[in-house]
């Protein structure tokens, strides 16, 4: 008998404990959505990107190309957003901060990279398929070139964590 009745009290906390437990918060980066280079949709719905930059959420950029002079090199690249812009209610701009370039190596002993002498870079990149970059000789301070238009693809990443919250329709309304 004493045997059931602990048994039957186990079996109750176990029980309530298994019912009470919270399943942590799930916390990711998701790809949301990804433009090709003139503005279409190639994946996702763009209204979770607007929701969540007008949510504050974090944001990552990902990006790159294949070589002009033989396509089976190529890049990716994947960067914080750290300035964020929703233009006209509709297009997202994300800019990333200024890195020191990097530049491929390949080499008998192996692919590597290495640091650009003297360059500086940032890019912008929209939803729209625009795309600018800006470099910078950071030891003489001065611009390299004019500041490149063009257009790329571009994927969009959130760190998703589960919220309730609901984005207002404008960040300044």
């Amino acid at each position: 008998m004493k045997n059931s009745n602990l048994f039957s009290i186990l079996a109750i906390l176990l029980l309530s404990y298994g019912c009470s437990f919270k399943v942590p918060e799930s916390e990711t980066w998701q790809l949301v959505y990804r433009n090709d280079a003139e503005g279409n949709t190639v994946f996702g719905d763009k209204s979770q990107l607007l929701d969540a930059v007008r949510n504050g959420l974090p944001i990552r950029i990902g990006f790159g190309g294949r070589s002009r002079i033989d396509s089976t090199r190529s890049v990716e690249h994947v960067a914080d957003a750290q300035f964020l812009s929703i233009l006209d209610g509709d297009e997202v701009f994300a800019q990333i901060t200024q890195i020191i370039g990097q530049a491929p190596a390949r080499e008998a002993d192996g692919t590597k990279i290495r640091f650009r002498t003297n360059n500086k870079w940032t890019t912008i990149r929209g939803t729209n398929g625009y795309s600018t970059g800006l470099m910078v000789d950071y030891m003489a301070d001065t611009l390299v070139g004019q500041p490149g238009d063009g257009r790329g693809a571009t994927s969009w990443f959130v760190y998703i964590k589960e919220t309730s919250n609901k984005a207002p329709k404008r960040l300044y309304d």
